[in-house]
């Protein structure tokens, strides 16, 4: 088992959570070929990558896995986290369902709302990139 330092750890999370965004950012381009369930995937791994990497730069580890547990949890480091950003966290889970019993389950985003997201985490992935790179 390799052991990576924190700004190894950083760095990993945050190329492959800028690996799954730049096959969205293609889409917003030129639309994709994948539907939208596959790249609302992407989006959710995209998000969780990016903020394991900002957690990662603070030294920390993530231990929640949805989008606004993990907002909050960057938030205590990071006090340049937007009130945008944290509704793109909320529009992303409002997708995922899987912990209440009376909510409507998994939904796939519509286009736009696809959209909506992919530029939400274009925001997000703008601000950590400056987070990571100004301690280089």
């Amino acid at each position: 088992m390799e052991y990576y330092d924190w700004k190894t750890q950083s760095d990993l999370l945050y190329k492959d959570g800028v690996g799954y965004l730049n096959t969205l950012e293609r889409h917003l381009e030129k639309p994709s070929r994948f539907d939208n369930k596959l790249l609302f995937n992407l989006v959710v791994m995209s998000y969780e990558k990016l903020f394991s990497a900002l957690l990662a730069h603070y030294e920390t580890e993530a231990t929640h896995h949805t989008q606004v547990a993990m907002f909050k949890e960057a938030q205590v480091f990071d006090d340049n986290l937007t009130e945008e950003m944290r509704e793109t966290a909320r529009f992303i889970q409002s997708f995922e369902s899987i912990c209440s019993f009376d909510s409507k389950g998994y939904t796939t985003p519509t286009d736009e709302e696809l959209t909506t997201i992919i530029l939400g985490l274009l925001n997000i992935r703008s601000h950590i990139d400056d987070v990571i790179q100004c301690n280089k």
